[in-house]
């Protein structure tokens, strides 16, 4: 049994746990190790208490591993992926308890500028579903934009344009994704005015 990957961070994380549960449920019924023709995915048990530490998979085929997921028994504590095999981690998602799902719960993620340990973006989620990111997008070590998510979509983006540390545009996005509304606070005070297009100004 292989693992799938995706391009898309939200499916791509559904295949992966998915193929966790897997390789889970096999070493919950006495595997021990992978054979070779078992895939892309490698378990690799405590060898004092027999449980599952990690669960080592190659998401391109390219026969180097690059995503490590780390594991409390049959819980994903985090998961290590680094998507460039530089041997860097460029991505890290942390999982807490589920009442529902025992593979664990996405609580938060962290991407990293390559081949650094400098993280240039936060996801937060609440119940496995993302709600808000912060993310610096100069790599000054300063965070310049925030997004808000609603269900799942993103609803808002604020930006500093000015490097003030605080939101000086905002965009809010409907349902179908597109901008409706174009808001500024240039001195970045907290009050938003509605920005006119030039076009329609009298």
């Amino acid at each position: 049994m292989s693992l799938t990957w995706s391009r898309h961070p939200n499916r791509r994380r559904l295949l992966l746990i998915g193929g966790c549960l897997l390789f889970v449920a096999a070493a919950c019924g006495g595997a021990r190790e992978a054979t070779p023709d078992a895939g892309t995915a490698i378990p690799v048990y405590d060898p004092d208490t027999g449980l599952l530490q990690e669960l080592r998979s190659d998401r391109d085929g390219d026969g180097t591993v690059d995503t490590v997921a780390r594991m409390d028994g049959t819980r994903i504590v985090h998961i290590e992926i680094d998507s460039d095999n530089d041997g860097q981690v460029d991505r890290r998602e942390y999982y807490g308890p589920s009442d529902d799902r025992p593979e664990g719960i996405i609580e938060r993620a962290e991407e990293f500028v390559g081949g650094t340990s400098r993280i240039r973006r936060w996801e937060f989620y609440e119940e496995g579903v993302l709600v808000r990111v912060e993310e610096d997008t100069t790599l000054d070590g300063q965070v310049d934009k925030w997004e808000a998510y609603e269900g799942g979509r993103l609803a808002m983006v604020e930006l500093d344009l000015t490097g003030g540390g605080r939101p000086t545009r905002r965009l809010v996005y409907g349902a179908d994704g597109s901008v409706v509304r174009v808001e500024a606070d240039p001195d970045g005070d907290g009050h938003f005015e509605p920005v006119v297009p030039s076009g329609d100004a009298q």
